[in-house]
């Protein structure tokens, strides 16, 4: 519910706070005090368009500011959550909408800066504003399916028509695209099987191409390889002059003498050690020389594997590792294109199991609602012909929404459908005896259009939580005995939610639990606007008003003041 609303700086509001309360609360005052002002700031708060001329003259910023308590609400509360809006444990939202003359304006939620879209999605579930002219929403296409669905509280049909939808849909692209990867494969396929073989042919690795490197690098440098084995074995161990030669005549001159000196004992083991060393490498050049047996044809093989291996990274632009991945992935597609036949006529089989349950699912959503709308349009002619339209008549008119290239088949039709079924709703009315039947948007009174309007949401209203309802002057037209019905239906709706109702009409503002009075004055200069509740006798010299009182003297005055309070009396029960 709305527990406050600032405006400030908005047309002729300076600074104004107003409190609400549950129930029915009544919006008075005279022609142009500033009502329908009300009503544009609480627009504001479902994301209707600021105009920057409502802006207060001299001012630069215009504020609108709603605190809403969603405590007993959960479904609001994880609705705002899903859309990412952390809500305190004290269940309070506060919805901000900023106007500047200079610059954007902003949105905020709970102090942080959000997005208009987020007050046009979630602004509905806190209030619903309606106006006289009923005609933008009473004429969407879609707004008699939607009542005739809620009102008969066909949510589980609903969503099995929107799964099997989904999974037709789901099914269909799948199939789509499978029959179309399928043409493209089987153009491509022998390619495919070509480039597979060469690859699965030549037996690739990633280790035998390393090798290849290394066994070419060494055949092919043989020669050098062998000469400068030989040279060191000469120059190490068995030329005439050699390495170990001269170092084994260095051990034997400096043994004699290695005993006076510790210093040159330890450079004499430095040269033991290296007489070792070069020992030992002059016996592995030895082996190494020994062990070479290179076979010119062998070469040869190694030669030709190493030129497939380039050739085939030359062709297909890749190394080895890719190559092994290609070679995998084209024989995953030519299996794939293999079973392709049997994976479509698979997808075809499910798609006309899903037709099947999907058409099951439409039927059995066309028969509940074609049971339910006639007793549905019987309580809402019931609730609604006491309103000043005592030969209302309405009637739900279901129609298959046939396309020749529509997803199923139904009574013999072939039919569109969508997530909400195959059929076309259409409210008719007729307000009038022997007038012609016509869809509910078409009622030319902007009264009768509203008091419809009101009928149909008790009728949905009543045993759910509504929005905060705001009617603006929805007896507009009617006496103040005809507008009697119209305040209890307001009272009923006000049961299962708050109402603000604007009037002009003492018999209907008398039956609100609450009552705030709108007035305009001047002060310093400045037009001001300023609402204020009424209780005790201020609300019945303000009922006294709406009779026509307010120029009354004597008993004419008296009178009014009188009839005030028996319609207060009479409208709670009790004297005032």
């Amino acid at each position: 519910m709305l527990r406050e609303l600032r405006v400030a700086n908005l047309a002729l509001v300076d600074d104004l706070v107003i409190g609400f309360d549950e129930g029915l609360t009544m919006l008075t005052g005279e022609t142009g005090a500033g009502k329908s002002l009300i009503a544009g700031a609480l627009n504001l708060l479902v994301g209707s368009k600021g105009d920057k001329r409502l802006i207060r003259e001299g001012e630069n910023l215009a504020i609108v500011e709603g605190v809403f308590d969603l405590s007993d609400r959960p479904s609001d509360l994880s609705a705002f959550a899903d859309a990412g809006l952390r809500i305190g444990n004290d269940g309070l939202l506060v919805m901000r909408r900023e106007l500047k003359r200079d610059g954007r304006g902003r949105v905020l939620i709970n102090g942080l800066i959000s997005s208009l879209s987020i007050f046009e999605r979630l602004g509905p579930r806190l209030l619903s504003i309606q106006s006289q002219d009923q005609q933008r929403i009473l004429s969407q296409p879609s707004f008699a399916r939607q009542f005739l669905d809620r009102a008969l509280q066909l949510d589980a049909e609903l969503s099995r028509m929107a799964d099997a939808v989904a999974s037709f849909k789901a099914l269909r692209r799948l199939l789509g695209e499978r029959t179309s990867e399928q043409e493209f494969a089987d153009q491509q396929l022998e390619l495919w099987e070509f480039q597979w073989r060469e690859l699965d042919e030549a037996g690739l690795s990633v280790d035998e191409e390393s090798s290849l490197k290394e066994q070419l690098a060494f055949g092919r440098n043989l020669r050098g390889l062998m000469d400068g084995a030989t040279a060191g074995i000469r120059d190490l161990s068995q030329g005439e002059v050699n390495a170990r030669l001269l170092l084994a005549r260095t051990v034997s001159a400096l043994e004699p003498m290695a005993g006076h000196s510790e210093k040159l004992e330890s450079l004499l083991g430095l040269i033991r050690d290296a007489e070792t060393l070069v020992t030992e490498a002059g016996n592995d050049l030895e082996r190494f020389t020994d062990s070479v047996n290179v076979d010119p044809a062998q070469l040869d093989k190694l030669e030709q594997r190493h030129q497939l291996y380039s050739l085939l990274q030359r062709k297909f632009g890749r190394n080895v590792d890719d190559l092994l991945t290609l070679q995998n992935s084209l024989k995953d597609r030519i299996e794939r294109q293999r079973s392709a036949v049997t994976d479509i006529g698979k997808l075809r089989e499910d798609l006309a199991t899903v037709r099947g349950e999907m058409a099951a699912a439409a039927l059995d959503l066309r028969n509940k609602r074609l049971a339910g709308a006639s007793q549905l349009a019987l309580r809402a002619e019931e609730l609604i012909r006491p309103l000043a339209l005592p030969e209302l008549g309405l009637e739900f008119c279901l129609a298959a929404d046939r396309n020749h290239e529509g997803e199923i088949e139904l009574d013999g039709h072939t039919c569109r459908v969508t997530e909400h079924g195959c059929d076309l709703v259409i409210l008719r009315v007729r307000t009038n005896r022997g007038e012609a039947w016509n869809p509910v948007g078409d009622v030319a009174s902007g009264g009768e259009k509203s008091r419809i309007f009101l009928g149909l949401s008790v009728l949905e209203a009543e045993g759910a939580l509504s929005p905060l309802q705001l009617y603006d002057e929805i007896d507009a037209g009617l006496g103040m005995d005809n507008a009697v019905p119209v305040a209890r239906l307001l009272v009923r709706l006000a049961c299962c939610g708050q109402v603000i109702c604007i009037t002009h009409l003492p018999t209907v503002a008398a039956m609100g639990e609450g009552h705030l009075q709108v007035r305009k004055s001047v002060h310093d200069g400045r037009t001001t606007v300023t609402v204020e509740p009424l209780e005790g006798v201020r609300r019945v010299e303000e009922l006294a008003r709406l009779l026509g009182g307010e120029q009354g003297s004597g008993e004419d005055r008296k009178a009014q003041l009188a009839y005030a309070k028996q319609l207060l009396s009479e409208a709670r029960g009790k004297g005032i």
